[in-house]
């Protein structure tokens, strides 16, 4: 241990820390982002309706950059019982053509996007990942993980991120105990958390945290446990020099 250099330990210290994508995005204070999750393409309950007009909302807000925390595409129909009853579209290389076709396309804006657990089961299943196969034929959207990852917008931290197990009873729970688990000197100044299918922001540990919403209606899984999804997405405009926030606007879009 004595024999270890300066240049071993920052080379540790630096691999426990997650990749940052680099984003710049025009130039000035303002920084202007959209947020949106679980859009479950080729579920029956996909809302591709709603989601076409968010993105005509973010062109008309001058977004150029929107952020997706995951669940692209519904999976592979194996997840649970009955799923496979509430999808119209099978197999891994349908569902990459289907969100190819149908995801919104808007010039100007690209999405970054993490797959989550639904994308996942493709890969888990059939060891296909199905993000890289979307930002191949999608020039538009950039493939950034599977579960997290994070990205640095015009200096701004944020970590994307699709967690797995059930909801809390209060909203917040989740992403306040990810947020603890943080060190001090490696925090986000944004966290974005979708899976739960449902919107909440909130000040913590000087990280602002978001819950992402979602565009899949209520599915029979989700009626069956007392569940109602929350549908929208949000648009943020940020007002900041670097890494620092000096005011942040949140408005949830629900269409």
């Amino acid at each position: 241990m004595d024999d270890i250099t300066k240049k071993q330990v920052a080379k540790i210290l630096n691999a426990k820390r997650p990749r940052v994508r680099k984003i710049t995005v025009g130039t000035g204070d303002t920084t202007k982002v959209g947020i949106v999750s679980d859009t479950h393409l080729c579920s029956s309950y996909e809302e591709i309706g709603k989601l076409n007009a968010t993105y005509k909302f973010f062109k008309e807000h001058g977004v150029k950059t929107v952020l997706h925390a995951g669940d692209i595409a519904e999976g592979n129909g194996k997840m649970f019982r009955g799923q496979e009853l509430e999808m119209h579209t099978f197999g891994a290389d349908r569902q990459v053509d289907y969100v190819c076709d149908k995801y919104p396309k808007v010039d100007g804006i690209k999405t970054f996007f993490i797959t989550g657990n639904h994308g996942l089961s493709h890969y888990n299943s059939g060891g296909i990942d199905i993000g890289t196969h979307i930002a191949r034929k999608r020039k538009d959207m950039m493939y950034l993980g599977q579960w997290k990852q994070r990205i640095d917008v015009n200096g701004l931290w944020f970590d994307l991120v699709h967690p797995s197990g059930g909801g809390a009873y209060a909203y917040s729970y989740k992403a306040q105990k990810m947020a603890e688990q943080i060190p001090s000197g490696d925090k986000p100044q944004i966290l974005i958390q979708g899976h739960y299918h449902t919107a909440i922001y909130f000040w913590y540990r000087e990280i602002h945290i978001f819950n992402a919403g979602c565009f899949q209606n209520q599915t029979p899984y989700l009626a069956r446990k007392g569940l109602y999804p929350c549908i929208g997405a949000w648009y943020l405009k940020i007002k900041h020099t670097g890494s620092k926030i000096h005011a942040i606007t949140p408005n949830f879009i629900h269409l």
